[in-house]
């Protein structure tokens, strides 16, 4: 009978393997034009050898030059305007053709001629071309004469089988300001793999950093027993202490000056590297401000030299890859530490956040960790060099993912599962919830969308920065008026004493906060009101002499309103939210 059973079974599975079915699925396929994503736009606009951008360029919609050239007085004299159109677009080239029509073709043909000239019928995804417009006297008039025309660029979207990822400006890739490393070898250039490896690499390496392809540059700190390694040679995160990213010089075009301009929406942050300072003596009229509520000369459209890149007269800053944690703790409690003790700091993944703490234990620790490297507590402007650049086409150019790790642990990104569209969000601690850094989805937490780029910017805790509203005699902080008064102006930054929590126009240009406008006020499904900016709606609460201090990013559970151009204050005292970060400006 056992037997029986096993000969039916065989013959029954033979009878299934002979026995096929012929299924079909009828599917029909939507293919649609992307507006969204087609945005060409004039990006310079040069008269006459100068630079006329901010004047000429119409500021709302950036799609017309209105321009009058100098007076022409001498047979062959000529006008020339230079201007630059760029493609912004990330999946559709534009085919362009010019056309310039007189107003009085008759008397225009009379006096005049008029070329126009692109060199290139197509500008492709992602980059910028140049034409120019050519107006000669061809005969003299005895009388003035005001003659009117209108050339016309016809910019037609254009199927590519490819995404770009690099918009190629002028300076591109070739003029990045080389990091900065010490002499004293404490940094060590690295490159981390998808897996999160490290490898020590050569600081002349090609293969280091590559901004043009969002391939930030990495070095770390070693354990002070830790021999340095050799190039090729793989480190183990063991031994690193802690981990920064360099943030190259760069200056920015400038979009919201008096944060008046409500048709500004979010885009993609205009920036070029550059070593130079733009200065009124070099021939731009935009001055950079040094200090709160001075916005000097500077203009919407005229490119500025990032704030943060002039303290300490480097070519870039390294800013901590992940909040400070507090190394030695093991679980969130032990990593609420009021201290001033930079022996424990450490900056890498899968710490809990050092929390709980007084500014000025924050301040003094980070001057103390490297003194050499200038190492400094991470300022307001600093924030928004980082946030800036992540929101260009050398960064992930959209809002990042919160860490919503409820234990305050570096490094994590909330699962799409979880629901971020409230105030508060869902957090925890668990594949249910997040994902750490090196995972598909953990990346993108990272201001480039990879693994070479920063961490924590949203979420994790509320990260206090060293900037604050000038003469408060709040002292939550640990710092005693007079004391604030005789810090070294270059780790701190000073706003305006009249600032108040929706003061915008008290901002330091490049700080990420009155730039962020227009502000409204509503409230949120919590039931609190607060100030949300135009870029995602984060929160953003201005500092002033009651609650004086900055802090950055937003909690764990803080949702919707998180993100790297979210900014709040608070008293400078110990709460449960506050972290920090880490910043170094070496100058050798």
């Amino acid at each position: 009978m056992k037997k029986g059973i096993i000969i039916a079974l065989i013959l029954m599975s033979i009878g299934f393997a002979l026995v096929t079915a012929t299924l079909t699925i009828n599917g029909v396929i939507n293919l649609g034009f992307n507006k969204d994503d087609y945005d060409i736009y004039f990006s310079k606009a040069i008269v006459d050898g100068k630079d006329k951008s901010r004047e000429v360029i119409d500021e709302k919609t950036r799609k017309k030059i209105t321009y009058e050239t100098g007076e022409l007085k001498t047979i062959g004299e000529r006008s020339v305007l230079e201007f630059e159109v760029t493609n912004n677009s990330r999946q559709y080239d534009a085919t362009v053709e010019i056309e310039c029509v007189p107003k009085n073709q008759e008397k225009f043909d009379e006096y005049v001629t008029i070329k126009s000239e692109m060199p290139v019928d197509i500008i492709k995804a992602q980059s910028r071309e140049k034409g120019t417009v050519t107006v000669e006297l061809i005969k003299s008039s005895i009388e003035s004469i005001s003659e009117e025309f209108t050339c016309t660029i016809t910019a037609t979207a254009t199927e590519r089988d490819d995404n770009p990822e690099v918009l190629l400006a002028e300076n591109s890739c070739e003029n990045i300001p080389i990091p900065t490393l010490d002499e004293g070898n404490k940094l060590i250039p690295v490159t981390i793999n998808d897996s999160g490896i490290i490898t020590k690499v050569s600081k002349d390496n090609p293969n280091w950093y590559n901004y043009c392809e969002k391939k930030w540059a990495n070095a770390v700190i070693l354990n002070d027993n830790e021999d340095t390694p050799n190039d090729g040679e793989q480190i183990d995160m063991s031994k690193v202490e802690s981990m920064f990213v360099w943030i190259p010089k760069y200056k920015y075009r400038l979009w919201n000056v008096e944060t008046t301009n409500t048709n500004v929406e979010v885009h993609t942050i205009d920036i070029e590297f550059d070593t130079e300072d733009t200065t009124e003596e070099n021939g731009v009229s935009c001055v950079t401000p040094k200090e709160s509520g001075n916005i000097g000369s500077c203009s919407n459209g005229e490119y500025m030299t990032h704030p943060a890149f002039l303290a300490f007269g480097g070519n870039g800053f390294w800013i901590g890859k992940f909040e400070v944690g507090y190394k030695g703790a093991n679980d969130k409690a032990s990593a609420q530490v009021e201290s001033s003790d930079p022996s424990h700091i450490i900056v890498k993944p899968n710490a809990y956040s050092w929390r709980r703490n007084i500014v000025k234990n924050m301040f003094t620790a980070a001057q103390n960790y490297e003194e050499t490297l200038n190492s400094h507590m991470l300022k307001n402007t600093e924030w928004g060099a980082v946030a800036y650049l992540s929101h260009s086409i050398f960064g992930i150019n959209k809002e990042i993912t919160i860490n919503n790790n409820n234990q305050n642990k570096t490094g994590y990104a909330a699962l799409p599962s979880t629901d971020q569209s409230k105030v508060t969000g869902e957090s925890g601690d668990g594949a249910e919830y997040n994902t750490d850094w090196k995972d598909e989805n953990g990346v993108t937490a990272s201001t480039t969308g990879n693994i070479t780029g920063v961490y924590d910017m949203s979420g994790g805790a509320w990260e206090y920065v060293a900037a604050y509203a000038a003469e408060t005699q709040k002292t939550d902080s640990g710092f005693q008026p007079n004391e604030l008064e005789n810090l070294d102006k270059r780790f701190v930054d000073i706003y305006d004493k009249d600032s108040k929590i929706d003061e915008y126009t008290k901002m330091i240009l490049g700080d990420a906060t009155g730039e962020m406008g227009p502000f409204t006020n509503y409230q949120d499904d919590d039931g609190s009101s607060r100030y949300h900016n135009n870029w995602y709606a984060d929160d953003s609460g201005f500092a002033e002499v009651s609650s004086p201090w900055f802090n950055r990013g937003g909690f764990y559970n803080s949702g919707v309103i998180a993100g790297q151009f979210g900014f709040h204050r608070n008293t400078g005292g110990v709460y449960g939210g506050g972290g920090f970060r880490l910043a170094l400006a070496p100058t050798n």
